[in-house]
């Protein structure tokens, strides 16, 4: 992860990420965490076009997840700001809270939670993003 306290992308999309370094000392802590873990911001073209390469799915998602294999950084997540806009809207809170809850749920899938497996997968999964965000939040 990064102590950035901004990110800002290529297409100069900038969201306050200053919570980030409470959420690595979250994951350290409950996971063991010691691998290094890449966040970046990406338009909807790029996300749309990676998710449609790398799932078959021809439509513009949140955040995508891509482990990888090294000594040092567990994978990468890739969030895509203006479908985070447009959820936290439709939900009804803040667009920090649905970067927080991208940023929790992508950084789960590098562990290997996969809410796609099942319905108690699912469940796990939103269990665990909703202790993190708790205690990320108090």
């Amino acid at each position: 992860m990064t102590n950035n306290l901004l990110n800002l992308n290529k297409a100069g999309e900038v969201a306050d990420f200053s919570w980030l370094v409470n959420l690595e000392n979250i994951f350290k802590k409950k996971f063991k965490l010691k691998k290094q873990i890449s966040i970046a911001l990406v338009s909807d073209q790029q996300i749309k076009e990676l998710n449609r390469v790398y799932r078959k799915k021809n439509k513009i998602t949140d955040v995508l997840s891509f482990n990888m294999d090294s000594a040092y950084v567990l994978g990468e997540v890739l969030i895509c700001p203006s479908q985070a806009r447009r959820q936290a809207k439709e939900k009804s809170h803040t667009y920090k809270a649905e970067l927080q809850l991208l940023t929790i749920h992508g950084i789960l899938h590098l562990l290997g939670y996969d809410h796609e497996k099942s319905i108690t997968e699912e469940k796990k999964q939103q269990n665990a993003e909703q202790k993190i965000l708790a205690q990320l939040n108090k």
